[in-house]
Formats: structure tokens, sequence, C-alpha cells
């Protein structure tokens, strides 16, 4: 059975979008999914599917969260290879070494508008730079998160697509938990 990690977005947020780690663990185990475990309460499940596709696994996540909690909530889907490339494709590997928690991978849902990559590669920014690999959207926080204009809807408006954010230290956890 294929091992999938499903990436949940704006969820568990000070106000709205509660999801409980155990319930939700416990309702995609009914349903089906197998060896279903969480890292941290931001959304990130790695599970067992007999799906044979991301965006099926995806669909199949989502219903259960409705079903289960009242949210449409969106869900990335990635396959433990796919992991396994954005870690090897790392455009900033002195920032994955020196500050994992400000550099952030953007697991983008669809392939990105072209002309709003090649924006955001030669604008002048700001002091955090980025980087758009194929369905992956790499940015290095260099004097952290907050404050920064480089925001989800900033790059969402440019690149007319939505995704959700993990930190580095995040991604190598996933990539651990499905390897």
């Amino acid at each position: 059975m294929p091992t999938w990690i499903g990436l949940l977005r704006a969820i568990n947020l000070p106000s709205h979008n509660k999801v409980a780690m155990p319930r939700l663990r416990e309702a995609l185990t009914t349903d089906g999914f197998t060896d279903v475990r969480t890292y941290v309460q931001s959304g990130n499940i790695v599970l067992g599917s007999r799906q044979r596709t991301a965006a099926a696994v995806g669909r199949r996540i989502g219903a259960v969260i409705q079903d289960e909690f009242g949210l449409k909530v969106p869900v990335v889907v990635r396959s433990p290879a796919e992991i396994a490339a954005v870690i090897d494709a790392n455009p900033f590997p002195q920032a994955a070494a020196e500050r994992p928690r400000m550099l952030h991978v953007t697991f983008l849902d669809a392939d990105p508008d072209a002309d709003g990559v090649e924006t955001i590669h030669t604008g002048d920014l700001t002091r955090d730079v980025c980087r758009v690999d194929g369905r992956q959207l790499y940015v290095d926080y260099v004097d952290g998160v907050h404050g920064s204009k480089l925001t989800p809807t900033y790059f969402s408006r440019r690149l007319r697509v939505d995704g959700t954010a993990r930190n580095w230290r995040t991604v190598l956890a996933l990539a651990e938990l499905s390897g």
C-alpha cells in the first residue's frame, strides 16, 4: 500500500479550524487509511492508502475532515519520493543548516503561473530570497517570517496557485516519518 504525506492548510489557527490530531488519526483509520501518523498540530499526516494518486488521496482526506469536523480544508499531497526530491533540490542549503525554522517550503496545489515565477525570481523583493522549483516554493526568511512582505497572499497572487508552507525542520521530519 503506497505511503502518502498529506499537508492540511489553515488548520489549528488561534481562532478557527480546530482539528484534534488524535481524532483525525482515528477518523482516517476508520475510513480505511493505514499506519496514520501526524506530526505536530499544524496538519501534517503520513499514511498508507489504497488510492493510487495524490489527487485521490487528497480528496479522500478532505472528505473525512469535512465529515468529521465540518471543515472544508485544502489538502496538498506528496509522495515520500517527492518529499525527498524537495530536500535534494533545496536551493538554500546554508539556510537549512543555519536557520531551519526560517527556511520554508510552500507545497503548491498546482503548477504555478510562469510569468509569476519570473516576477518573483527577478523582482527586488526584500532581503528574503525565494525560488520556485516545480510545484514547490522555497523561501529563506533571512530576517524572520513575521514582518516579511513575502506572505502567502503575495505568492498566491503572483503564482496564481495556493499552497501550504512548512519550515525545513518539518519537511525533514516528514521525510523521516514517511521513509
